[in-house]
């Protein structure tokens, strides 16, 4: 069967003329061009009703696992104070029945917005239960809180070692605080056993359909472990993914992910593939444990910190050319970013090879435009977390001064011919495209203030980041990111046209329909 969709805006995205319409076959666009020169007995018409019909969107950088696990876990995001956070883990506490000994999960709370900024401690949350061991994780998800409890059961004591890159909180007198940061609870929170596979499989689904209903049909999840990944390879087999999910598999510790899964390597296998390898470089800017050059604001010369050494990045670099993988490299922090292109700089020098397989440097929130240039240099690609800009960047300000203002350098990507695009970093936000976009096009903070104007980008600059520029960062181009004939019948269908809308308005702007490959798997 053929669908021909008609009588709306159709954005290609390709550098061409709106077309007045387009066919599609077995999930592939065949022809553009006029409607009545195209329909006929056994074509299926898809009329547009005067919406704007795009390329599907992609997700430049998320955890669709880890989206999916949140979906059985307390939701803190709506929490304004630690007595309101404590009161939601009660309520879900009451409502799921935990064993005796099993852990409540909690996910999405944010000190910046807590009266005083102060992080609920231990004592707060062993008012919650002192039968369950309780363990909270920050929106960043680069921190977080366990009760006594589940200290004890993590083996944390009090004369317990920071680890390399992390920090276990301690209060005055020298006592546990329940703290955890970096490194101390990303750890930790790995060993929480998680429901059975059947539940997962459904909060997959589940988590699918919420990129779905933002216009997004490649999504990432963006650290995977072996917990992830036998989750995923098992779904992909038993038919629950629709949308192309690539993975990204730790580097340092879950390699030989890649290894043992040649059949998934650079190429989809029942809607799943591994795109290469992920490397943490530093933490969160909102935390302040982003590494920068320049200490943070009234900090004295605190200026966060690094997980590695510069040798040991330069191992992993070598590692990843060897394997002829693409690498995404998480660096929030200005120091980070550079010890991110140094290494690739350095491999250039001593290295036989430079193939390119497209680097990207992931948040990019303090990377400056000097930094920009360099990765166009090196063919490196820059994904933006651009909900920094209303979201947190209030608390940059705070953190960074002048520096705050500057961040997300979208137009410096865009002046030096970078490949960027855009992401929310699911579950950290929501993966709301049209609220990302705003974000890049108007640079206004939740309290108003307007930020650097020169690192505003067009409508359609920042429509290529989640599309054809999305399609380059996942070496797709020639099959998915434009509508052009060839490529696949992915469409996102937007109730509003975005070159057209005000711009203030370009977050209001809902997706009525997603189509995956001719096939609507999403409407409004």
């Amino acid at each position: 069967m053929k669908t021909l969709y008609y009588n709306g805006n159709i954005i290609t995205m390709a550098g061409q003329p709106m077309p007045p319409a387009v066919l599609c076959e077995n999930g592939i666009i065949i022809a553009t061009g006029e409607k009545e020169n195209l329909e006929g007995e056994d074509v299926r018409l898809f009329d547009l009703e005067g919406k704007t019909m795009l390329p599907a969107f992609f997700d430049g950088h998320s955890h669709i696992t880890t989206v999916a696990r949140t979906m059985c876990i307390a939701d803190l995001s709506n929490a304004v104070n630690i007595e309101e956070l404590c009161r939601t883990l009660s309520e879900f506490a009451e409502r799921k029945q935990p064993a005796e000994g099993e852990f409540i999960v909690g996910f999405g709370y944010d000190n910046n917005f807590f009266p005083g900024k102060a992080h609920p401690t231990k004592e707060d949350l062993d008012k919650v239960s002192d039968k369950n061991p309780i363990i909270i994780a920050h929106a960043s998800g680069h921190m977080g809180v366990c009760n006594s409890l589940g200290l004890k059961r993590l083996g944390i004591e009090k004369d317990t070692p920071n680890p390399r890159g992390g920090v276990i909180g301690h209060n005055a007198d020298g006592s546990l605080s329940g703290y955890l940061e970096e490194t101390a609870f990303t750890a930790n929170a790995t060993l929480l056993k998680g429901p059975d596979y059947n539940e997962m499989a459904g909060y997959l689904k589940m988590a699918q359909d919420e990129y779905f209903k933002y216009g997004i049909t490649t999504i990432q999840d963006g650290f995977t472990g072996r917990q992830e990944w036998r989750l995923l390879k098992k779904a992909s087999e038993d038919g629950f993914l629709k949308g192309d999910v690539v993975c990204y598999v730790d580097i340092k510790d879950n390699a030989d992910i890649l290894k043992d899964n040649p059949q998934y390597a650079n190429k989809y296998k029942d809607n799943l593939k591994i795109g290469g390898y992920k490397l943490f470089l530093d933490g969160s800017p909102q935390g302040r444990t982003a590494w920068m050059t320049r200490p943070y604001e009234n900090s004295g010369d605190y200026c966060g910190y690094p997980i590695y050494s510069d040798s040991r990045v330069s191992r992993f670099v070598h590692k990843t050319i060897r394997d002829r993988q693409q690498l995404l490299c998480h660096c929030n922090g200005d120091a980070a970013a550079r010890q991110f292109i140094q290494a690739f700089e350095k491999a250039d020098e001593e290295l036989d090879t430079r193939e390119n397989y497209m680097p990207v440097l992931v948040h990019g929130q303090l990377a400056t435009a000097r930094q920009m240039k360099q990765a166009a240099d090196l063919g490196m690609a820059v994904t933006f977390f651009t909900g920094h800009i209303w979201q947190w960047a209030d608390v940059h300000i705070e953190n960074f001064g002048e520096r705050g203002m500057k961040i997300c350098p979208v137009n410096s990507a865009v002046k030096n011919d970078v490949v960027y695009t855009f992401h929310r970093d699911s579950p950290v936000l929501p993966p709301d495209v049209m609220l990302q976009i705003s974000c890049a096009v108007n640079r206004i903070t939740k309290n108003g203030t307007q930020l650097d104007e020169s690192e505003k980008v067009t409508v359609y600059d920042a429509l290529k980041a989640v599309t054809i520029n999305g399609a380059r960062q996942y070496g797709e181009e020639k099959t998915k990111g434009s509508i052009e004939v060839g490529k696949q019948a992915n469409f996102a269908i937007l109730d509003t046209n975005p070159l057209l809308c005000p711009k203030e308005k370009l977050a209001d702007i809902k997706v009525e329909y997603t189509i995956l490959r001719d096939e609507v798997v999403y409407e409004r």
